[in-house]
C-alpha cells in the first residue's frame, strides 16, 4: 500500500507537467514498495528496468520533497540491483 501512495505522490508532483507525466507511464507496470530507507521498484524484465532507469532523475525531486526514502532501488529478475541516492550532493 505504501508503494501505491508513493506512486500517486510522484504522479501528483508532475500533474501540471504533462510531458514528464507521460514519461512516467512505465512506472504504472511496476510494483513499488517502501522499506526502511529505500523505494523498491520491481520491474518485469531487463528492458523494463532500463526504461525505469531513465526515469530516476524525474523520481528524485518528488521523493526528496517527501523525505520518506533516501534511496531508489531498481530490481528485475536476473539483473543486479541498481541503487541510486534520492539526494545527489552538489559539488
Amino acid at each position: 500500500m505504501a508503494g501505491e501512495r508513493l506512486l500517486r505522490a510522484v504522479l501528483s508532483f508532475y500533474r501540471e507537467e504533462t510531458e514528464d507525466l507521460a514519461r512516467l507511464e512505465p512506472l504504472l507496470s511496476c510494483r513499488l514498495s517502501r522499506g526502511w530507507s529505500a523505494l523498491r521498484i520491481d520491474c518485469s524484465d531487463r528492458l523494463h528496468l532500463e526504461q525505469i532507469n531513465e526515469l530516476v532523475p524525474l523520481l528524485r525531486a518528488p521523493l526528496d520533497a517527501l523525505q520518506l526514502v533516501r534511496q531508489i532501488r531498481l530490481m528485475a529478475p536476473g539483473v543486479p540491483d541498481r541503487i541510486y541516492p534520492v539526494r545527489v550532493p552538489q559539488l
